[in-house]
């Protein structure tokens, strides 16, 4: 019974109203990058997210990747707390809300949807811009230009780093040529273990990590999936402050 009672109280959390208004004007776009596939990009946005809605209104998840595993899309994620469900609208759409957990999630069904991603992109007809917010978080997109915030999120497991050092470069080359009052960049350490993992990490791309989120135990997100929730809400808050204190980082610059 403690458990059931439990359970309704964070879906009662997840699915409170949202307040305030999307506002169209004076976007920041805040664009969540994995240094290679698995590094944890989609969890920590959708964290991210749930944490800047709690602090402030107008927040949007964005999801941008094209190239995704089924089983950990942001739909899938989702989808089993019934709070969302009756809120899906199946499909990424422009113009529209669907407010979860006071975060408006703009977001691919999986079929028959997924096929024309590509095609919906390069026509212009469903773009970050494009969406209702005034907070856009857009998880792994590969148009960086035009984000405001760049937050890389590295796994110090080697051999994704290797995979993903063309990302990498990229994200390096725009830190070391701009402006940073033109465009923030963040570098997270996610999964961090030992301190000796960092030093490695830091020595061998030669940069300074600004935020780092422990590893979160992979109990906690099969019981959120078994209790028909999400990881962020059953997370103690001190297992999040990678993720709290990147949101932090980007309030002060709304």
């Amino acid at each position: 019974m403690k458990k059931l009672f439990f359970r309704e109280k964070v879906m009662e959390a997840a699915a409170g109203p949202c307040e305030g208004v999307m506002i169209d004007r004076q976007k920041l776009t805040v664009a969540i990058v994995g240094i290679g596939h698995g590094a944890g990009t989609t969890f920590i946005a959708m964290g991210l997210a749930f944490r800047l809605a709690e602090m402030t209104s107008g927040v949007t998840f964005a999801e941008t990747s094209l190239h995704r595993r089924e089983d950990v899309s942001p739909y899938r994620l989702l989808a089993a707390d019934p709070h969302f469900r009756d809120k899906a609208m199946g499909n990424r759409k422009p113009d529209g809300l669907n407010i979860y957990g006071k975060v408006n999630w703009q977001i691919f069904s999986p079929d028959p949807l997924r096929h024309d991603r590509g095609k919906r992109e390069e026509d212009g007809t469903c773009t970050v811009r494009d969406m209702p917010g005034r907070i856009i978080i857009a998880d792994n997109p590969g148009e960086l230009r035009n984000a405001d915030i760049i937050t890389a999120v590295v796994d110090p497991f080697p051999p994704r780093i290797s995979a993903g050092l063309e990302t990498f470069k990229k994200i390096k080359e725009m830190a070391d040529s701009e402006n940073p009052e033109h465009r923030r960049i963040f570098w997270l350490l996610n999964k961090s273990g030992e301190a000796a993992f960092r030093r490695e990490t830091e020595r061998f791309l030669r940069i300074k990590f600004d935020i780092e989120q422990a590893a979160i135990p992979q109990e906690i997100f099969y019981r959120a999936a078994y209790s028909c929730t999400q990881p962020y809400f059953i997370c103690e808050k001190a297992a999040l402050a990678g993720i709290n204190s990147l949101a932090h980082k980007i309030s002060e610059s709304i």
